[in-house]
C-alpha cells in the first residue's frame, strides 16, 4: 500500500495579473513505513506540499492519493479516514499548543473530532490514551494535568509528540519539527522520533532546510526549487552524488568543520 501518491501536482496562488505557482507539476511516491526529508530553500515550496499532504487546501491540479483513496476534501469519509491516519507535527510547540488547555485536554484533541465518531480504530478511552502516549514521549503522568507554559521547547515538543500519536496514525508529516528548539536538545527530540517511528512503523514526511536533519532521521529525500522537485532519491545517493546544481549548492551550504 502506498502511503502518498502525488501524480502531476500543480498548486497556483494568486489572479489574473500575478499568479505564483507554488508546485509545478510534481510528482512522487512514499512507500509506507519510509522516511522522505524534503528540503529546499524558504518559498520553494515545502510547506504548500505538507499542507497538501496534510488535507489543509487543495491542489490547483494534478491527483493526490493516500493510502490507496483520491484525497477528496469534500467526502467526509476520506477526511475522517485523514484525521485518523494522517498526524502533524509543527515547527513552534510554543505557538502550536494552546496555552489556556491541559496537557490532557491538549492530547486528547485528536480523538475529540467529530469526523472520527463512531471509528472503531481510534481510541475511547480519552485518559488512558494520554497516559499511554506520555510515558512513549518520556514524559511523567503527571504533566497530563499542567500547561504547556510549566514546560521547556524539548518537552513541549515532546507533547506535541503525544498529541500527534494519541489516535494512532500511520502517518506523520513534520514541518521543521525541531528548528525552533535549542542546538542542545535538537538531538534528543529527533532520536526519540527516530524511535517513535520505528516502533510504531510509521511512514515520515518531513519538510527541512537543515540538510542535517535529514541525514540524521530520513532514508529518502526529494529536492524542491521554486515549487519543481529537481531531485529525489535515497539519501545516501543524493547527498553524496547529487545530479542536479541546486542540490550541490545546499550541500555546500551546510556548514563543516574541516580537520
Amino acid at each position: 500500500m502506498t502511503a502518498f501518491l502525488l501524480d502531476h501536482v500543480n498548486k497556483v496562488f494568486g489572479g489574473r495579473r500575478r499568479e505564483v505557482n507554488a508546485l509545478s507539476d510534481l510528482s512522487l511516491t512514499v512507500a509506507q513505513n519510509q522516511r522522505w526529508g524534503i528540503v529546499g530553500e524558504s518559498g520553494s515550496g515545502k510547506t504548500t506540499l505538507l499542507k497538501i499532504l496534510a488535507g489543509l487546501m487543495p491542489p490547483t491540479s494534478g491527483r493526490v492519493q493516500f493510502l490507496d483513496r483520491d484525497l477528496d476534501l469534500n467526502n467526509r469519509a476520506t477526511m475522517a479516514s485523514l484525521r485518523s491516519s494522517v498526524q502533524m507535527i509543527f515547527q513552534d510547540p510554543r505557538s502550536s499548543l494552546n496555552p489556556r488547555m491541559k496537557i490532557s485536554d491538549i492530547i486528547s484533541e485528536p480523538l475529540r473530532s467529530p469526523l472520527l465518531k463512531g471509528r472503531t480504530d481510534v481510541p475511547t478511552d480519552m485518559r488512558a490514551r494520554v497516559d499511554e502516549v506520555l510515558s512513549e514521549v518520556g514524559l511523567p503522568l503527571d504533566s497530563a494535568d499542567r500547561y504547556p507554559h510549566e514546560f521547556s521547547g524539548g518537552q513541549r515538543q515532546r507533547i506535541a509528540l503525544a498529541r500527534a500519536l494519541a489516535p494512532r496514525p500511520k502517518i506523520l508529516l513534520a514541518d521543521e519539527p525541531v528548528s525552533a528548539l535549542d542546538v542542545s536538545v535538537r538531538a534528543q527530540v529527533l532520536n526519540l522520533l527516530n524511535t517513535l517511528v520505528d516502533s510504531f512503523e510509521l511512514t515520515l514526511i518531513m519538510v527541512t532546510h537543515d540538510l542535517g536533519v535529514v541525514r540524521h532521521t530520513c532514508d529518502y529525500v526529494g529536492v524542491l526549487h521554486q515549487g519543481v522537485l529537481v531531485e529525489s532519491g535515497p539519501v545516501s545517493s543524493v547527498m553524496n552524488d547529487p545530479r542536479q546544481g541546486y542540490t550541490r549548492e545546499l550541500l555546500n551550504a551546510v556548514p563543516r568543520l574541516d580537520s
